[in-house]
């Protein structure tokens, strides 16, 4: 009888931890902090700052980060801190365009995730044949769509709901040290770039 009052006593224990840790506004899911604290130290446009941070539908994360100019950066990282991309959001790839590369022959309305999915497809099959094997909502009002090619190689597609698309990158391999570029503007403000 005795064993029984400790064991249920210690459930009620862990219970109680667990739900407490669950409504801390400290508490993260696992990753979260690893991966933002990778993403803010790869970024070389210093200092920069936390903007967001979503899971990414693949078990790693999606953060976003400002720059020291206030540009938004997309940056994808798993729990152990392993960045896999780091891209500079620069406004719509397709400047408008987009709605002409999605065909719709249904005569139905698509939600907003499959209005991205479909662009992200759409742009997919302009470079080889990809399916679509995941998209979650990107939290900031977008949506991230993951493509994966017969080889299992995947490619990470930011998309709008009405047909912007902000980045779409090949991702395999955790990128090796910071990257390096010769262009003194290549990371000036632009006027159009998604924020």
């Amino acid at each position: 009888m005795r064993t029984k009052l400790i064991a249920t006593a210690a459930i009620l224990v862990a219970a109680t931890a667990t739900a407490a840790r669950a409504d801390s506004s400290d508490w993260r899911p696992e990753g979260h902090d690893s991966a933002v604290a990778a993403c803010l130290d790869f970024n070389q446009y210093k200092p920069a700052n936390l903007d967001s941070a979503a899971e990414d539908g693949m078990g790693d994360w999606i953060v976003w980060v400002k720059d020291k100019d206030g540009d938004l950066w997309l940056c994808n990282a798993d729990k152990d801190g392993d960045v896999y991309a780091n891209v500079l959001l620069n406004g719509d790839m397709l400047d408008g365009e987009g709605s002409q590369l999605v065909t719709d022959e249904s005569g139905r309305h698509p939600g907003p995730a499959e209005s991205a999915e479909r662009l992200c497809a759409a742009v997919g099959s302009t470079k080889e044949e990809l399916e679509i094997v995941s998209t979650v909502d990107d939290a900031l009002g977008d949506y991230l769509v993951w493509l994966k090619n017969k080889s299992g190689s995947y490619w990470m597609c930011n998309a709008s709901s009405d047909d912007k698309l902000y980045t779409f990158e090949p991702v395999e391999y955790p990128i090796e040290g910071q990257p390096a570029s010769d262009d003194a503007n290549c990371c000036e403000t632009s006027p159009g770039r998604q924020s």
